[in-house]
């Protein structure tokens, strides 16, 4: 009896050694899918985050192209409109000295003063719109200077925070493929483990199975021994 209870007490130990063993291989089991997951999404990110990154740079390109070429076209038609207005200009001053010489004969003519390119409410009609749109033209390139500038630094910002994140996913893909490769390591010993409980189970039942074989035989005959011998 003490035999059998003390093998009982085996067997219900490694049962439960056998139990513990089985739901740690499958927490192991789900810990491997969930971080291989993990890992595929992360470089599915990197891949991604790249592309984007990519595709940034190139509408990046494409604006400070666009920007180029708006600053080029405008400043040429400021140069067109100035030499317009120096042009009308000499022709006005050219009319006012005729008048002048004709209505102050034997005076000095003073000289030309250089016209200041702002509005002024003497200008003639041209030449007031002629301004407007020169003034139209200088604010185009300010507003296109200050968007570029705009871009540029959210460009730079982009590059920067883009970096930063597929050097954290990288970082992350790291760590989750060590804890991964220690996670099947340890489901690997684990599985090692439940086997040889599983053998050291097989060896108690046996014994415990031997053991009631060799009781039950002596308690079965015992009664007839002992009346044999008291005979």
């Amino acid at each position: 009896k003490d035999e059998l209870q003390q093998t009982e007490m085996s067997i219900a130990k490694a049962d439960d050694q056998s139990a513990d063993l089985q739901a740690k291989i499958g927490s192991l089991q789900s810990d491997e899918v969930r971080l291989q997951d993990e890992i595929e999404a992360a470089k599915a990110a990197i891949g991604q985050a790249q592309i984007d990154l990519q595709r940034a740079s190139e509408d990046r390109q494409k604006e400070n192209l666009d920007f180029q070429k708006t600053i080029a076209d405008q400043t040429i038609t400021i140069e067109i409109l100035l030499k317009a207005m120096e042009r009308l200009a000499q022709f006005y001053d050219a009319q006012f000295l005729q008048k002048s010489a004709a209505g102050h004969k034997g005076k000095q003519t003073p000289p030309v003063q250089q016209m200041e390119y702002k509005p002024n409410a003497g200008a003639s009609g041209v030449m007031s719109m002629i301004e407007k749109l020169i003034y139209d033209a200088k604010d185009l390139v300010k507003d296109s200077k200050a968007a570029e500038s705009e871009s540029q630094a959210a460009y730079e910002q982009l590059v920067a925070d883009t970096n930063q994140s597929i050097s954290d996913l990288a970082a992350a893909v790291v760590e989750k493929t060590s804890a991964k490769a220690k996670a099947h390591k340890d489901r690997l010993g684990a599985e090692s483990d439940l086997m040889d409980t599983v053998d050291e189970l097989e060896g108690l039942h046996k014994y415990e199975a031997d053991v009631h074989e060799e009781c039950d035989y002596v308690l079965k005959n015992f009664g007839a021994r002992q009346q044999a011998r008291g005979e």
